[in-house]
């Protein structure tokens, strides 16, 4: 444990850092969070206030920068530079020693892991009819033959009784994927295409076996962080890569500038998006929160002891923070508020957490910045749009009406949404439904919702346990407390995306893989507990 608690992954931490028998910690010592996150609070509000109304007026209305004194300009990235140049080098310095501290932790999983990712990402955009009459293209055999690589190793491991996963996939959570996975492949047998369901089911089985072979290898919480450190890496390349869109094709990445007219999209105008590979504002939006809840999860620990690269951190929360802000996706943000929510109940904060909202909300009745704030959540629309979600109440409403024409079957997993409802309403580019909970109420009736509540229900009880229980283990606190917040985030894009169903949902299987595998280790020191004392 001593060795765990000194390692650091590439988002990993240091060695502990009290120290037994030390003076006990004075009043800021110990509340400085307090301090520190009313000052940024201010600050940032502050700063996004007048960076919005300045970007709203000098680059939307007039569309180019208007400086009147240039010289003042110079002045103040002279002065803001430097601050800039160091706190990025430190953290890009911690970041990158944490790095060079995982490759030694990386298994023959974390391989696979990576080419699942990989196989999820979206090379072209093609609408229905085309995935009707070209279902393979160039991009969609590379996606086949990544996972059919995954599927094939998986099954070479098996066969060689090397790990033997079968047996796994019938136990706990990974259990009730599996469940859910054939009761899916079952509904192509009455799906409006049943080709797409059947591979679609195929391809997510994979994801599932997968699952349940790092479950069954993983032995403690230092190879559990190595598979959250992995995972967070993926998805912070992918947003990596959508920075870089910025810089060489604006005109995409800033997306529908001025589409909706002079004054673009809601308050900034603008959302960001993945130029290549493809990634929507919604995804832009959710992968950020990801990546924020993780970064406030490791400052706060619960042990509050445990030190971590506090300025890496730091810098990624801001980062990801900003990330959200710009792709402007509501859900998205709602999932981070929640995730902050429970990060700070859980770590015992709440006088924390209630200071930052009580001078929030001082802060905004000051300084008049609701209304920018409800402005950037109105996003341009009217309010008729925002009641009905950005159109989405209207394609539930068909979806509920196609189900209740197939009560007991639905439609077909993964083709009814897309096949049997969007394409119906000539939303042919529009691949989901964006909503797991109606995805698989139109694809597979109750027999999909069933297994998926039980899910949910199940890994957030293990979760919530374990994180109250696990107080005298600070390692297994700091990530029961970091899958909680992830956890909190994901729960609330259910409603509005398809997170769960949509391949690979790999954070997602990092949260309930670490919960099933908190859950055979309890089971196992029952067992254990329950066996009668050896006698001589």
């Amino acid at each position: 444990m001593a060795e765990h608690n000194r390692a650091s992954g590439i988002f990993g931490n240091g060695g502990a850092g009290g120290i037994a028998g030390s003076r006990s910690p004075g009043f800021f010592e110990s509340n400085w969070p307090i301090f520190v996150f009313v000052v940024l609070g201010v600050l940032g509000s502050l700063c996004i206030a007048v960076g919005s109304q300045f970007i709203n007026h000098f680059v939307l209305r007039h569309r180019h920068y208007y400086i009147h004194d240039p010289n003042l300009y110079l002045l103040a990235a002279c002065l803001i530079a430097p601050v800039v140049v160091v706190f990025f080098g430190a953290a890009f310095l911690q970041a990158a020693k944490a790095g060079l501290g995982v490759l030694p932790k990386l298994k023959w999983y974390h391989a696979l892991w990576a080419l699942i990712f990989v196989s999820g990402l979206i090379l072209r955009k093609r609408a229905a009819g085309e995935a009707t009459s070209a279902p393979v293209d160039s991009a969609a055999a590379f996606r086949v033959g990544v996972v059919t690589l995954v599927g094939v190793f998986l099954l070479v491991r098996l066969f060689l009784r090397r790990t033997e996963w079968l047996q796994s996939l019938t136990k706990g959570l990974v259990g009730v994927l599996t469940w859910f996975t054939l009761t899916a492949m079952v509904s192509s047998l009455w799906s409006v295409y049943w080709q797409w369901t059947l591979y679609k089911s195929c391809e997510y089985a994979v994801d599932v076996g997968l699952l349940a072979a790092c479950v069954l290898v993983i032995v403690d919480e230092a190879q559990m962080k190595t598979l959250f450190d992995w995972t967070w890496i993926w998805y912070g390349l992918l947003l990596l890569s959508v920075w870089a869109g910025v810089l060489y094709s604006p005109d995409q990445a800033l997306s529908k500038t001025f589409e909706a007219g002079e004054s673009g999209i809601g308050l900034i105008g603008v959302q960001l998006v993945g130029v290549f590979p493809d990634l929507a504002a919604n995804a832009v939006g959710e992968f950020s929160a990801v990546l924020g809840a993780v970064a406030l999860a490791r400052l706060l620990p619960i042990d509050r002891r445990g030190r971590y690269e506090r300025i890496w951190y730091s810098w990624l929360l801001l980062a990801a923070f900003t990330t959200m802000f710009l792709a402007q996706t509501r859900s998205a943000l709602a999932g981070f508020c929640v995730a902050v929510f429970l990060i700070f109940l859980f770590s015992r904060r709440v006088l924390h957490g209630a200071t930052i909202v009580i001078s929030s909300a001082v802060l905004i009745i000051v300084t008049g910045v609701g209304e920018l704030i409800m402005e950037y959540l109105e996003r341009g629309q009217s309010q008729g749009q925002m009641l009905s979600l950005s159109s989405r109440l209207s394609w539930w409403s068909v979806a509920f009406s196609k189900f209740m024409d197939y009560p007991l079957t639905g439609l077909g997993m993964w083709a009814a949404g897309r096949f049997g409802v969007l394409a119906k309403l000539g939303l042919k580019m529009t691949a989901t439904m964006h909503s797991d909970w109606i995805e698989i109420l139109v694809g597979m009736s109750f027999w999909g919702i069933i297994p998926v509540l039980t899910l949910i229900t199940w890994a957030w009880v293990i979760l919530i346990r374990a994180v109250l229980r696990s107080r005298q283990d600070p390692s297994q606190n700091r990530l029961s407390l970091e899958a909680v917040g992830v956890f909190g985030v994901l729960t609330v894009r259910m409603v509005f995306m398809t997170d769960l169903t949509l391949h690979p949902p790999l954070h997602f299987f990092a949260i309930l893989a670490y919960a099933e595998w908190l859950r055979r280790r309890s089971n196992a020191a029952y067992l254990l507990s329950r066996r009668p004392p050896v006698t001589p």
